[in-house]
Protein backbone atom coordinates (compact mmCIF):
# COMPACT_ATOMS: atom_id res chain seq x y z
CA UNK A 1 0.00 0.00 0.00
CA UNK A 2 2.86 1.98 0.89
CA UNK A 3 4.59 1.83 -2.20
CA UNK A 4 1.08 2.28 -4.34
CA UNK A 5 1.12 5.77 -2.87
CA UNK A 6 4.37 6.45 -3.28
CA UNK A 7 4.04 5.64 -7.24
CA UNK A 8 0.55 7.96 -7.31
CA UNK A 9 2.10 10.49 -5.59
CA UNK A 10 5.13 10.46 -7.80
CA UNK A 11 3.05 9.97 -10.82
CA UNK A 12 1.08 13.28 -10.01
CA UNK A 13 4.02 15.56 -9.04
CA UNK A 14 5.31 14.67 -12.22
CA UNK A 15 2.86 14.97 -14.53
CA UNK A 16 2.12 18.80 -12.12
CA UNK A 17 6.16 19.70 -13.33
CA UNK A 18 5.80 18.56 -16.57
CA UNK A 19 3.07 21.10 -17.10
CA UNK A 20 5.29 23.59 -15.91
CA UNK A 21 7.90 22.64 -17.90
CA UNK A 22 5.82 22.74 -20.75
CA UNK A 23 4.55 26.26 -20.11
CA UNK A 24 8.26 27.49 -19.52
CA UNK A 25 9.23 25.93 -22.39
CA UNK A 26 6.52 27.73 -24.55
CA UNK A 27 7.05 31.12 -23.05
CA UNK A 28 10.70 31.16 -23.53
CA UNK A 29 10.07 30.11 -27.46
CA UNK A 30 7.06 32.46 -27.62
CA UNK A 31 9.06 35.51 -25.68
CA UNK A 32 12.53 34.97 -26.85
CA UNK A 33 13.43 38.31 -24.39
CA UNK A 34 12.58 35.93 -21.52
CA UNK A 35 14.95 33.06 -22.93
CA UNK A 36 17.24 33.64 -20.95
CA UNK A 37 14.99 33.35 -17.25
CA UNK A 38 14.10 29.98 -18.20
CA UNK A 39 16.99 28.56 -18.89
CA UNK A 40 17.76 29.83 -15.57
CA UNK A 41 14.37 28.25 -14.21
CA UNK A 42 13.81 25.42 -16.53
CA UNK A 43 16.68 23.09 -14.66
CA UNK A 44 14.85 23.58 -10.83
CA UNK A 45 11.88 21.31 -11.30
CA UNK A 46 14.06 18.81 -13.00
CA UNK A 47 15.98 18.90 -9.98
CA UNK A 48 13.37 18.72 -7.06
CA UNK A 49 11.89 15.28 -8.59
CA UNK A 50 15.22 14.48 -8.78
CA UNK A 51 15.88 14.82 -4.92
CA UNK A 52 12.20 13.96 -4.45
CA UNK A 53 12.29 10.60 -6.09
CA UNK A 54 14.74 9.49 -8.90
CA UNK A 55 16.01 9.41 -12.22
CA UNK A 56 13.25 7.36 -13.71
CA UNK A 57 10.91 9.63 -12.48
CA UNK A 58 12.74 12.55 -13.42
CA UNK A 59 13.30 11.17 -17.06
CA UNK A 60 9.56 10.02 -17.26
CA UNK A 61 8.42 14.10 -16.37
CA UNK A 62 10.74 15.34 -18.89
CA UNK A 63 10.01 12.94 -21.52
CA UNK A 64 6.15 14.05 -20.89
CA UNK A 65 6.70 17.63 -21.11
CA UNK A 66 8.76 17.46 -24.28
CA UNK A 67 5.45 15.21 -26.21
CA UNK A 68 3.14 17.65 -24.66
CA UNK A 69 5.39 20.79 -25.76
CA UNK A 70 5.59 18.80 -28.87
CA UNK A 71 2.04 19.12 -29.71
CA UNK A 72 0.87 22.25 -28.51
CA UNK A 73 4.17 24.51 -30.03
CA UNK A 74 7.17 22.61 -31.66
CA UNK A 75 8.94 19.49 -31.41
CA UNK A 76 12.08 21.01 -32.41
CA UNK A 77 11.94 23.70 -30.33
CA UNK A 78 10.71 21.32 -27.30
CA UNK A 79 13.70 19.23 -27.86
CA UNK A 80 16.27 22.17 -28.14
CA UNK A 81 14.62 23.91 -24.68
CA UNK A 82 15.10 20.08 -23.17
CA UNK A 83 18.60 19.76 -23.67
CA UNK A 84 20.23 22.59 -21.08
CA UNK A 85 16.55 21.41 -18.87
CA UNK A 86 17.64 17.26 -18.96
CA UNK A 87 21.37 18.03 -18.40
CA UNK A 88 21.81 20.97 -16.13
CA UNK A 89 18.43 19.71 -14.16
CA UNK A 90 19.67 15.97 -12.98
CA UNK A 91 22.92 17.06 -12.15
CA UNK A 92 21.86 20.04 -10.06
CA UNK A 93 19.23 17.52 -8.31
CA UNK A 94 22.34 14.95 -7.53
CA UNK A 95 24.39 17.97 -6.09
CA UNK A 96 21.94 19.05 -3.96
CA UNK A 97 20.47 15.52 -3.08
CA UNK A 98 24.05 14.25 -2.54
CA UNK A 99 25.34 17.12 -0.48
CA UNK A 100 27.48 18.07 -2.34
CA UNK A 101 29.58 21.53 -0.96
CA UNK A 102 29.21 24.38 -3.18
CA UNK A 103 32.99 23.97 -4.85
CA UNK A 104 31.95 20.38 -6.65
CA UNK A 105 28.56 21.92 -7.30
CA UNK A 106 29.56 24.63 -9.02
CA UNK A 107 32.46 22.29 -10.73
CA UNK A 108 29.94 19.54 -12.13
CA UNK A 109 27.74 22.70 -13.14
CA UNK A 110 30.35 24.20 -15.22
CA UNK A 111 30.67 20.57 -17.04
CA UNK A 112 27.19 20.21 -17.13
CA UNK A 113 26.36 23.72 -18.96
CA UNK A 114 29.73 23.06 -21.30
CA UNK A 115 28.15 19.64 -22.54
CA UNK A 116 24.83 21.42 -22.67
CA UNK A 117 26.24 24.24 -24.81
CA UNK A 118 27.99 21.91 -26.92
CA UNK A 119 24.19 19.44 -27.69
CA UNK A 120 22.35 22.85 -27.91
CA UNK A 121 24.80 24.30 -30.92
CA UNK A 122 25.22 20.96 -32.61
CA UNK A 123 21.26 20.48 -32.79
CA UNK A 124 20.41 24.25 -34.11
CA UNK A 125 22.74 23.78 -36.49
CA UNK A 126 21.56 20.35 -37.82
CA UNK A 127 17.63 20.94 -36.84
CA UNK A 128 16.85 24.65 -36.68
CA UNK A 129 19.64 26.20 -38.93
CA UNK A 130 19.90 23.09 -40.91
CA UNK A 131 23.57 23.97 -42.04
CA UNK A 132 27.07 22.52 -41.58
CA UNK A 133 29.08 23.67 -38.95
CA UNK A 134 31.96 24.72 -41.35
CA UNK A 135 29.84 26.83 -43.04
CA UNK A 136 28.39 28.64 -40.58
CA UNK A 137 31.67 29.40 -39.06
CA UNK A 138 32.41 31.28 -42.72
CA UNK A 139 29.37 33.13 -42.57
CA UNK A 140 29.61 34.27 -39.22
CA UNK A 141 33.39 35.10 -39.23
CA UNK A 142 32.34 37.00 -42.94
CA UNK A 143 29.38 38.65 -40.82
CA UNK A 144 31.87 39.93 -37.92
CA UNK A 145 34.33 41.44 -40.50
CA UNK A 146 31.97 43.33 -42.33
CA UNK A 147 29.95 45.10 -39.26
CA UNK A 148 33.30 45.53 -37.51
CA UNK A 149 34.78 47.41 -41.05
CA UNK A 150 31.55 48.95 -40.97
CA UNK A 151 32.34 50.64 -37.69
CA UNK A 152 36.02 51.26 -38.26
CA UNK A 153 34.94 53.15 -41.31
CA UNK A 154 32.90 55.13 -39.30
CA UNK A 155 34.78 56.01 -36.46
CA UNK A 156 38.04 56.95 -38.78
CA UNK A 157 35.29 59.28 -41.15
CA UNK A 158 34.38 60.93 -37.79
CA UNK A 159 37.62 61.48 -36.57
CA UNK A 160 38.60 62.89 -39.70
CA UNK A 161 36.21 65.49 -39.44
CA UNK A 162 37.11 67.10 -36.10
CA UNK A 163 40.16 67.31 -37.72
CA UNK A 164 42.17 64.31 -36.88
CA UNK A 165 45.29 63.80 -39.18
CA UNK A 166 45.49 60.09 -41.15
CA UNK A 167 48.92 59.63 -39.07
CA UNK A 168 46.87 59.63 -35.77
CA UNK A 169 44.41 57.17 -37.13
CA UNK A 170 47.24 54.32 -37.58
CA UNK A 171 45.72 52.51 -34.25
CA UNK A 172 42.18 51.85 -35.87
CA UNK A 173 44.10 50.91 -39.49
CA UNK A 174 45.98 48.33 -37.05
CA UNK A 175 42.72 47.30 -35.34
CA UNK A 176 41.51 46.55 -39.15
CA UNK A 177 44.22 45.01 -39.98
CA UNK A 178 43.86 42.49 -37.47
CA UNK A 179 40.30 41.94 -37.89
CA UNK A 180 41.44 41.44 -41.39
CA UNK A 181 43.61 38.01 -40.21
CA UNK A 182 40.64 36.61 -38.53
CA UNK A 183 39.66 33.18 -40.31
CA UNK A 184 37.66 30.15 -39.33
CA UNK A 185 40.85 28.50 -38.27
CA UNK A 186 41.13 31.39 -35.73
CA UNK A 187 36.98 30.55 -35.09
CA UNK A 188 37.05 27.42 -34.33
CA UNK A 189 40.35 27.33 -31.74
CA UNK A 190 38.73 30.31 -29.96
CA UNK A 191 35.59 28.09 -29.87
CA UNK A 192 37.00 26.17 -26.14
CA UNK A 193 38.09 28.82 -24.51
CA UNK A 194 34.52 30.71 -25.02
CA UNK A 195 32.08 27.93 -23.81
CA UNK A 196 34.33 27.39 -21.01
CA UNK A 197 33.88 31.39 -20.29
CA UNK A 198 30.06 31.21 -21.03
CA UNK A 199 29.76 27.61 -18.90
CA UNK A 200 30.65 29.02 -15.91
CA UNK A 201 29.26 32.20 -16.09
CA UNK A 202 26.07 30.31 -16.71
CA UNK A 203 27.20 27.73 -13.68
CA UNK A 204 27.35 30.61 -11.22
CA UNK A 205 23.84 31.75 -12.43
CA UNK A 206 22.46 28.95 -12.15
CA UNK A 207 23.62 27.83 -8.67
CA UNK A 208 22.40 31.72 -7.51
CA UNK A 209 18.63 31.41 -9.21
CA UNK A 210 18.35 27.70 -8.08
CA UNK A 211 19.34 28.29 -4.17
CA UNK A 212 17.43 31.30 -3.85
CA UNK A 213 14.23 29.22 -4.45
CA UNK A 214 15.37 25.71 -3.13
CA UNK A 215 15.95 27.21 0.24
CA UNK A 216 12.42 28.23 0.16
CA UNK A 217 11.08 25.17 -0.47
CA UNK A 218 13.44 23.42 2.19
CA UNK A 219 15.90 22.03 0.05
CA UNK A 220 19.58 23.86 2.12
CA UNK A 221 22.29 24.86 -0.16
CA UNK A 222 25.40 26.33 0.88
CA UNK A 223 26.16 29.40 -0.95
CA UNK A 224 27.87 30.35 -3.78
CA UNK A 225 31.44 29.68 -3.87
CA UNK A 226 33.08 33.29 -3.87
CA UNK A 227 34.86 34.26 -6.83
CA UNK A 228 38.03 35.34 -4.50
CA UNK A 229 37.78 31.57 -3.91
CA UNK A 230 38.32 29.93 -7.24
CA UNK A 231 41.43 28.22 -7.93
CA UNK A 232 43.28 26.05 -10.68
CA UNK A 233 44.50 22.87 -9.04
CA UNK A 234 48.07 21.40 -9.50
CA UNK A 235 46.22 18.70 -11.16
CA UNK A 236 44.46 20.59 -13.32
CA UNK A 237 47.16 23.05 -14.21
CA UNK A 238 49.54 20.53 -14.82
CA UNK A 239 46.91 18.60 -17.19
CA UNK A 240 46.53 22.26 -18.91
CA UNK A 241 49.78 22.53 -19.51
CA UNK A 242 50.18 19.25 -20.65
CA UNK A 243 47.69 19.55 -23.56
CA UNK A 244 49.82 22.66 -24.70
CA UNK A 245 53.04 20.62 -24.66
CA UNK A 246 50.93 17.74 -26.84
CA UNK A 247 49.23 20.01 -29.16
CA UNK A 248 53.07 21.80 -29.59
CA UNK A 249 54.58 18.12 -30.22
CA UNK A 250 51.92 17.02 -32.75
CA UNK A 251 51.83 20.58 -34.70
CA UNK A 252 55.63 20.13 -35.29
CA UNK A 253 55.17 16.55 -36.42
CA UNK A 254 52.40 18.00 -38.90
CA UNK A 255 50.51 15.32 -37.74
CA UNK A 256 46.69 16.39 -39.00
CA UNK A 257 44.69 18.53 -36.18
CA UNK A 258 47.69 19.11 -34.61
CA UNK A 259 48.10 22.67 -35.11
CA UNK A 260 43.92 23.38 -34.12
CA UNK A 261 44.81 21.66 -30.59
CA UNK A 262 47.58 23.33 -30.14
CA UNK A 263 45.61 26.52 -30.66
CA UNK A 264 42.83 25.82 -29.10
CA UNK A 265 44.50 24.25 -26.29
CA UNK A 266 46.48 27.63 -25.98
CA UNK A 267 43.66 29.86 -26.17
CA UNK A 268 41.83 27.91 -23.54
CA UNK A 269 44.89 27.66 -21.13
CA UNK A 270 45.24 31.07 -21.31
CA UNK A 271 41.22 32.16 -20.34
CA UNK A 272 41.06 29.74 -17.29
CA UNK A 273 44.64 31.73 -15.69
CA UNK A 274 43.05 34.46 -16.49
CA UNK A 275 40.43 33.93 -14.71
CA UNK A 276 42.42 32.49 -11.98
CA UNK A 277 44.75 35.75 -12.05
CA UNK A 278 41.66 37.56 -11.38
CA UNK A 279 40.35 35.42 -8.82
CA UNK A 280 43.39 35.87 -7.00
CA UNK A 281 43.59 39.75 -7.28
CA UNK A 282 40.20 39.87 -5.97
CA UNK A 283 41.14 37.40 -2.99
CA UNK A 284 43.90 40.01 -2.40
CA UNK A 285 42.13 43.44 -2.68
CA UNK A 286 38.71 42.31 -0.73
CA UNK A 287 40.30 39.99 1.79
CA UNK A 288 44.15 41.66 2.33
CA UNK A 289 43.41 45.38 1.60
CA UNK A 290 39.58 45.17 2.91
CA UNK A 291 38.86 47.23 -0.24
CA UNK A 292 35.12 47.57 -1.05
CA UNK A 293 33.48 45.64 -4.03
CA UNK A 294 32.54 48.49 -6.71
CA UNK A 295 36.72 49.70 -6.05
CA UNK A 296 37.79 45.99 -6.98
CA UNK A 297 35.26 45.37 -10.03
CA UNK A 298 36.50 49.07 -10.96
CA UNK A 299 40.41 48.20 -10.61
CA UNK A 300 39.85 45.17 -12.19
CA UNK A 301 37.83 45.93 -15.18
CA UNK A 302 40.09 49.06 -16.16
CA UNK A 303 43.14 47.18 -15.50
CA UNK A 304 41.58 44.10 -17.87
CA UNK A 305 40.67 46.62 -20.80
CA UNK A 306 44.57 48.00 -20.79
CA UNK A 307 47.87 47.06 -21.82
CA UNK A 308 48.20 45.69 -18.04
CA UNK A 309 45.75 42.97 -18.88
CA UNK A 310 48.54 39.96 -19.83
CA UNK A 311 49.55 40.48 -15.90
CA UNK A 312 46.21 38.37 -14.92
CA UNK A 313 47.61 34.88 -16.55
CA UNK A 314 51.04 35.51 -15.31
CA UNK A 315 49.08 35.72 -11.51
CA UNK A 316 46.95 32.89 -12.23
CA UNK A 317 50.03 30.60 -13.47
CA UNK A 318 52.07 31.92 -10.32
CA UNK A 319 49.34 31.54 -7.87
CA UNK A 320 48.49 27.84 -9.47
CA UNK A 321 52.15 26.72 -8.73
CA UNK A 322 52.71 28.20 -5.63
CA UNK A 323 49.16 28.43 -4.26
CA UNK A 324 49.23 31.49 -2.32
CA UNK A 325 45.73 31.19 -0.98
CA UNK A 326 46.13 27.87 0.15
CA UNK A 327 42.59 27.01 -1.18
CA UNK A 328 44.60 23.76 -3.48
CA UNK A 329 44.47 20.05 -1.88
CA UNK A 330 46.87 18.96 -4.02
CA UNK A 331 49.30 21.97 -3.09
CA UNK A 332 52.83 21.18 -3.42
CA UNK A 333 53.96 22.67 0.00
CA UNK A 334 51.30 22.83 2.85
CA UNK A 335 53.39 24.73 5.18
Amino acid sequence: MENKNYSTKAIVEAALISVIISIIMILTSYLPIVSFIGTLILPIPVAILYIRYNMKVTVTAIFLSIILTSILFNPIRAIYAAIPCIIIGIVLGYCVKKSKGPSITLLFLTIACSISNVLTIAFSLSFIAKINFMDFSSKFIGAIKQAMKISLDGAKNTYMQNGITPNQLEVLNRSYDMINKWDVALFLAIIPAVIFINSLISAYLNYIVSRAILNKLNYKMEPVLPFSKICVSNIVGAVLIGMVCIGIILASKNITGGKYIRSSSQFLVQIIFIVNGLAASTYYLRVKKKLSKPIVILILGLTMISPLSDIYFSIGLMEMAFDFRKLDPYRIRRK
